[in-house]
């Protein structure tokens, strides 16, 4: 059983580590920068809604989403609020221009019960990068 298992594993390629992904490109410089404004928005996002802040959290978002997107943040934060819950996040995937003019940041948030994988995307508007969609990745 043991030469089966063995042979089997060895045929379907178990006997070897997976390729690695090929190394992405270095950034430009000036998307090294953008990389890095859109890594600290997003940061400041969870700390308004730590604060439980939708009047500085507004300003993150390009103004027709946030019009989509304000009741149910109000709604979903305010189990949050009321016991004074707070997340602590981090960035799981650096920020990446997924088709251009687009950039994507993931993060996962952990609060007391459980976590929550989060996608974000940012274009730029009048000079300003602002959130054009969030959802749970």
């Amino acid at each position: 059983m043991a030469a089966l298992a063995l042979a089997v594993s060895v045929a379907c390629g178990g006997g070897s580590d997976p390729e690695p992904p090929p190394p992405a490109e270095p950034l430009s410089e000036e998307d090294a920068e953008l990389a890095a404004h859109l890594s600290e928005k997003t940061m400041l996002l969870w700390e308004y809604y730590n604060n439980y802040d939708l009047e500085s959290l507004r300003t993150l978002y390009e103004p027709n989403y946030w019009l989509e997107e304000e009741e149910e943040l109000r709604h979903n934060m305010e189990p949050f609020e009321r016991r004074n819950i707070k997340f602590t996040a981090e960035e799981t995937s650096p920020p990446t221009e997924i088709e251009p003019g687009i950039w994507q940041v993931k993060h996962t948030a952990r609060f007391s019960g459980g976590s929550v994988k989060m996608k974000f995307l940012y274009k730029e508007f009048d000079g300003e990068w602002l959130l054009t969609h969030a959802e749970t990745d």
